[in-house]
């Protein structure tokens, strides 16, 4: 439903229907209507919808229209790249865990076998 509501508000800003909408993408109303209402629009209906629309492709998968800037994509490019530097950390910190347990099992077989030789 989200994807139906920035639609509306983009044909609003730009004083057009749903009907002309869907005559530009060579859609039927109701066909173009439901898919926007369960979310089932396929990828190359999104990349018309965004040329007819003249916005990026990325409006639709927000929650409010935010008009496109360099500075949002700046923005996102660098959340993800933090994001990864997490990842990377904790990959880190999980490999060394994994080397100091193998250790930990490692000395314990010796113990084991050092107590089963003295018995």
């Amino acid at each position: 439903m989200a994807l139906k509501r920035i639609v509306d508000e983009l044909l609003k800003e730009k004083g057009r229907s749903m009907t002309w909408l869907a005559e530009k993408m060579d859609k039927t109303f109701d066909g173009l209507k439901l898919s926007l209402t369960r979310g089932s629009i396929k990828y190359n209906d999104i990349i018309t919808l965004s040329k007819v629309l003249d916005v990026p492709p990325a409006t639709f998968f927000q929650t409010t229209v935010i008009p496109y800037s360099n500075k949002s994509v700046e923005s996102l490019v660098s959340d993800q790249k933090a994001e990864y530097t997490d990842l990377k950390s904790n990959l880190k910190n999980c490999k060394e865990m994994l080397t100091a347990l193998k250790d930990q099992i490692k000395d314990k077989d010796k113990i084991i076998s050092l107590l089963s030789k003295g018995n």
